[in-house]
């Protein structure tokens, strides 16, 4: 039996077509039909499925699932005649790859534990509503044994002729036996279930039937039935097979007596539930593996993780591995999902191998997610060299088809977790320190770094809080001045955004920007900037003839968004601004994207003769390449070119010097931001900067305070 779910990052089955209710349908009745006969047409067989698949379906979809809805069904199943194991398994089957295809059923992000919960519980009640069909038939054979002795002489014929069609058809395995355990009679299902040539068991007594080691038990349990007022006993054991292996048995056991009470024989019966244990195993095995690669799934590596953290089977050295396939995507979207799901299998079996002779687990969390449980010997290899196996092992091609495909992994590793440690807590720190490995490229493996983690929580958590924060007002715009050098009279005035935060206090421009990188809000954050700001200086220039201009920088983002020409339209004709009024900067790194919006957005802005300033100057050699192509109305030199510039490095500050030349050869003014004291304003000065800003000249500001500078 096998139930393939879907890689848990994504919605729906991506290798299985979908399929509608009727044909599912349709499919489980064939699947039955062809493993058991009932006394029913299709149709009415059809029919019954059909409720009992919107009932199933149903629990899918209901925030609580109730079990005894489930095992209820199974139960109905078998009153329409699915009561054999076989008739178990097809059910699985059916529903197991079937379900997950259903329309209805996409989207859910539980859909295979749910699956697991309801297909296991509709097979516990066909199990059990099977069992309670057969101890109904064993309850008929011990009443008719009884009335075969009770009964006058003219009903023993008749009541001895229904006990041997019971012994003889019944699906259970029986036996009749002396009280000293000699075989006196035993019918063909028993003979069946223990694989006796023609279902004929020659074992001479009861005994032969068990595995040693249970005879003491067995004996003392068959003695305890010759007391009186003993009910019969049923309990799970083991019989022997005539080749020697085990049937796994609901075994049962009761007295016959003769009129006067005297015990005079044993009957036993045996019920095979080897497959249902069997179908219990592979379904307790699906609850805990990931489907595709066999290794055991995120709920058993939690699992298995609190185990060693601090239940009876505590580690005394542990180590994390959490590993992030690097590019998997481009084998997913390039030779496609099964090539993608074969790669997958590929990096289980040599992770597999890796750890092969050390105490450790290894699973798929989800998608291309893996993680290892180390439990370290003295012998056990350092997480170093471990991570660096693990790539080498990694990178080896193994060809599917023609094409040789290979993985390579990012690899977080946290070494000895606090015993306190929580495994949520655990995959989180590692979660984290994946992340941030990644953005120093692929195949990058590090140690979990607590305090780095904790910077970066925090930024996670303020990215998540940032959209209330903006919809409730604690996202404003300010305004900081801008100057001219020569005369240090306002001329301009930069709007940038700042976070009024209740737990960290004020966040500035570049905090906002850093989180707003983890977050989907960067585009509708610079429109709304930009509109804000806008609308504030045509307030100021109603007011005031002295009103300066506005600068506003646009984020890489912003700057490559294909609507930003129609939005900055939008904005002067709703604010009413003359396009002069408005200046927009615009990262000269985003000139280099391989997309080139960017830069069509900066050669249609200037054509509608929006003035365009390129900052983050001065920190590539293709900045100046910028100027001789595309006519701009400024330059602003980056925040560290000017901080380098501060500590007095005199190779660069003279390279600096010359590249501020250059720039006013061409005849760009030159902006500098950031400026702390009068030394840094002498030296740009000297250097032939135009136009600066910074805390030397005022911090950003409320509009009332940018107000302030302008009407004085």
């Amino acid at each position: 039996m096998s139930m393939r779910f879907t890689r848990e990052k994504e919605a729906n089955p991506r290798w299985m077509a979908p399929v509608e209710r009727p044909e599912l349908v349709s499919q489980w009745a064939g699947a039955l039909a062809r493993v058991i006969y009932v006394a029913r047409s299709r149709a009415d067989v059809e029919r019954e499925l059909t409720a009992a698949l919107d009932e199933i379906v149903a629990l899918c979809e209901a925030p609580l699932f109730c079990v005894n809805v489930a095992v209820d069904v199974g139960k109905r199943l078998v009153d329409i005649g699915f009561r054999q194991a076989d008739a178990i398994q097809s059910t699985v089957d059916a529903l197991g790859t079937g379900l997950p295809r259903l329309p209805e059923l996409a989207g859910n992000d539980d859909l295979a534990e749910r699956l697991v919960k309801v297909i296991g519980a509709v097979a516990k009640g066909m199990a059990e509503g099977g069992s309670h069909r057969l101890l109904d038939e064993q309850d008929g054979l011990t009443r008719a044994l009884i009335h075969a002795r009770e009964n006058a002489e003219d009903a023993l014929q008749a009541s001895e002729a229904r006990f041997e069609e019971i012994f003889r058809t019944s699906s259970v395995g029986m036996v009749i036996s002396e009280l000293d355990g000699t075989i006196v009679r035993s019918n063909r299902a028993l003979g069946d279930i223990l694989e006796y040539p023609k279902g004929h068991v020659d074992a001479r007594l009861l005994e032969d039937l068990v595995y040693q080691e249970d005879v003491a038990y067995l004996s003392r349990r068959y003695e305890s039935l010759l007391a009186d007022h003993v009910r019969p006993f049923r309990e799970r054991h083991r019989l022997r097979r005539k080749d020697g292996e085990e049937a796994l048995v609901f075994l049962s056991a009761s007295v016959l007596r003769d009129p006067d009470g005297t015990p005079r024989y044993f009957v036993t019966s045996a019920e095979d539930v080897s497959d249902k244990h069997h179908l219990e195993g592979q379904l307790q095995f699906q609850a805990t593996h990931d489907a595709l690669t066999g290794l055991v799934n995120r709920n058993r590596f939690t699992g298995r993780l609190e185990e060693a953290l601090g239940g009876n089977a505590a580690a005394d050295t542990l180590t994390v591995f959490h590993l992030d396939l690097d590019g998997f995507h481009a084998v997913d979207d390039g030779l496609g999902r099964d090539a993608g799901d074969r790669l997958l299998q590929v990096v289980a079996g040599r992770l597999r191998q890796v750890v092969m002779g050390e105490k450790a687990t290894v699973a798929r969390l989800e998608g291309d997610e893996f993680a290892i449980l180390l439990e370290s010997t003295p012998a056990t290899p350092t997480a170093a060299s471990l991570a660096t196996r693990i790539n080498d092992e990694l990178s080896e091609p193994v060809y599917l088809g023609a094409d040789g495909v290979a993985a390579t992994a990012t690899i977080a590793v946290l070494d000895q977790p606090p015993a306190t440690a929580t495994p949520a807590e655990i995959l989180r720190a590692t979660s984290i320190t994946l992340h941030r490995l990644k953005e120093s490229g692929r195949r990058q493996w590090g140690m979990v770094d607590q305090d780095a983690n904790e910077r970066d929580r925090e930024r996670y958590g303020l990215a998540s809080s940032l959209p209330g924060a903006w919809e409730t007002g604690e996202v404003e715009v300010v305004y900081q001045p801008m100057v001219s050098i020569v005369d240090r009279q306002m001329v301009a005035v930069q709007a940038l955004l700042r976070w009024d935060h209740g737990q960290y206090g004020p966040l500035d421009h570049a905090r906002v920007l850093d989180v707003l990188a983890d977050t989907g809000l960067g585009l509708p954050i610079g429109r709304w900037m930009l509109g804000r700001a806008a609308d504030q200086l045509k307030s100021w220039a109603t007011r005031f003839d002295s009103a300066p201009k506005l600068y506003v920088e646009l984020t890489t983002q912003v700057a490559g968004d294909p609507d930003l020409v129609s939005t900055v339209q939008a904005v002067l004709a709703d604010s009413g601004l003359p396009v002069e009024a408005l200046q927009l900067g615009m990262p000269v790194q985003s000139l280099c994207m391989i997309d080139g919006l960017a830069e069509d957005n900066l050669d249609v802005l200037v054509d509608i003769g929006v003035p365009v300033v390129l900052y983050n100057f001065g920190t590539t050699r293709g900045d100046l390449a910028c100027l001789d192509v595309r006519p701009v109305r400024g330059v602003k030199m980056a925040t560290n070119v000017v901080s380098r510039v501060a500590l007095g490095s005199a190779l660069f500050t003279k390279g600096i010097r010359n590249l501020v030349d250059l720039v006013r050869e061409n005849g760009t003014p030159v902006l500098v931001g950031d400026i702390e004291t009068e030394e840094q304003v002498v030296w740009w000065r000297a250097a032939g900067a135009d136009l600066v800003q910074g805390p030397y000249f005022g911090d950003p500001g409320t509009p009332q305070h940018a107000e302030s500078l302008f009407v004085a």
